[in-house]
C-alpha cells in the first residue's frame, strides 16, 4: 500500500506523520520548535523529525504557516515564527531525502485532509478553520482545494474584526487572530492582569474555575471568530464549516455560543443547509500527507 510523511509545522512544533492511502497513522514523530530561530538551525531540525520516516514513502508534504510561495515551495516569513525569512523548505528536503516534496499553507493542507478523510468528506465544499497558536483557513469545493495567489488564500485569521484594536503578530491591529488564538487569549489576559501564562491549557483552566476575565476574554473572542466566519460564510457559500486545531480540545467552553453566533446572523437560505463541527485531531499532518496522494492521483 503507498505511504506518504505529513509534515505540520506550526507555532509551537513540528509534526510529522506516516500514514497510508486510506489516512490511517502508521508512524509519528514530533519535536518542540526552539524560541530562537534561524533558517539553518530549523532547517537541521526539520530533516531530522522527518527522517525516521522516510523508508518506503513516496512523498512529503509539507504544511506551514504563510505567508509562502506554494510554487517556489519558499516560506516567506510567519507572524508566529519570528527569525525565519525565505525558507527553501521544498529543495532543502527533496535535496535531502530525493523525494518529490509538495508545499502548501497549513490551513489548506488541513482542508485537504478534512475533504478527502474527514467526517464532513460527503459534502459538496467545506471551510475549514484551524485554531490554534493562530488561526488558518481553508476552502474545498468539489474536492478541488482552493490555495488563492501561491497558495496564500483563505487567511481568515487576518480578517479585521475591531477596527484599531490589539496588535496581531503580523503588524496590524484588530485581526481575529488577535482575540481568538492562543497567542490572542493570553496577550489579551496579560493587557488585563499583568500575569502571563504559559499556554492555552492554562487560560482555558481558569475559564474553567469561573475566572471572570479569562471568561471575558473568551466569550469577546468567540463572538469575533464568529462573525469573521459569518463574513467568510456570505462569501463562499460552504455546504460545511469546520473546525480543527488544539484549541477544539476545549470546544466545549465555547462551541455552543460560536455555532448560535453564527448561525443566528447567517442568511436563513444558507442555514439550512450548513453543516458545522468539529474535524479530525491529526488534520494538519494528514493534509500535509493528502498533497502527495491527490498529486499522485492528477
Amino acid at each position: 500500500m503507498k505511504q506518504a510523511i505529513g509534515v505540520d509545522i506550526g507555532g509551537g512544533s513540528i509534526r510529522v506523520s506516516l500514514f497510508d492511502e486510506t489516512g490511517n497513522e502508521q508512524k509519528s514523530n514530533h519535536t518542540k520548535t526552539p524560541e530562537h530561530l534561524d533558517n539553518d538551525s530549523f532547517l537541521a531540525l526539520l530533516k531530522e523529525t522527518i527522517r525516521p520516516l522516510t523508508k518506503e514513502c513516496m512523498g512529503i508534504g509539507v504544511g506551514s504557516p504563510g505567508p509562502l510561495n506554494n510554487e517556489t515551495g519558499v516560506m516567506l516569513t510567519s507572524a508566529n515564527m519570528v527569525g525565519l525569512k525565505n525558507l527553501p523548505i521544498k529543495s532543502a528536503l527533496e535535496n535531502e531525502f530525493s523525494l518529490p516534496v509538495f508545499y502548501e499553507n497549513d490551513a489548506n493542507c488541513a482542508a485537504l485532509g478534512e475533504a478527502i478523510f474527514g467526517k464532513f468528506k460527503a459534502v459538496e465544499s467545506q471551510l475549514i478553520l484551524t485554531l490554534g497558536t493562530g488561526i488558518g483557513g481553508g476552502f474545498v469545493q468539489k474536492g478541488v482545494l482552493y490555495s488563492g495567489y501561491l497558495g496564500n488564500g483563505i487567511e481568515i485569521g487576518h480578517t479585521t474584526s475591531v477596527i484599531g484594536g490589539a496588535m496581531c503578530g503580523c503588524g496590524v491591529l484588530g485581526c481575529v487572530e488577535s482575540y481568538f488564538s492562543t497567542k490572542g487569549f493570553l496577550n489579551r489576559y496579560l493587557e488585563k492582569t499583568n500575569q502571563t501564562l504559559p499556554h492555552a491549557e492554562a487560560f482555558f483552566g481558569l475559564v474553567r474555575e469561573g475566572d471572570k476575565l479569562a471568561k471575558e476574554i473568551l466569550e469577546f473572542g468567540t463572538k469575533a471568530l464568529a462573525h469573521a466566519v459569518r463574513n467568510a460564510i456570505h462569501l463562499l457559500n460552504p455546504e460545511a464549516v469546520v473546525f480543527v486545531g488544539g484549541i477544539t480540545k476545549s470546544y466545549d467552553l465555547f462551541g455552543s455560543l460560536l455555532e448560535s453566533e453564527i448561525r443566528s446572523t447567517i442568511f436563513s437560505v444558507l442555514n439550512d443547509r450548513l453543516k458545522m463541527g468539529i474535524g479530525g485531531n491529526i488534520s494538519g499532518t494528514l493534509g500535509a500527507a493528502s498533497l502527495v496522494f491527490a498529486k499522485e492521483k492528477q
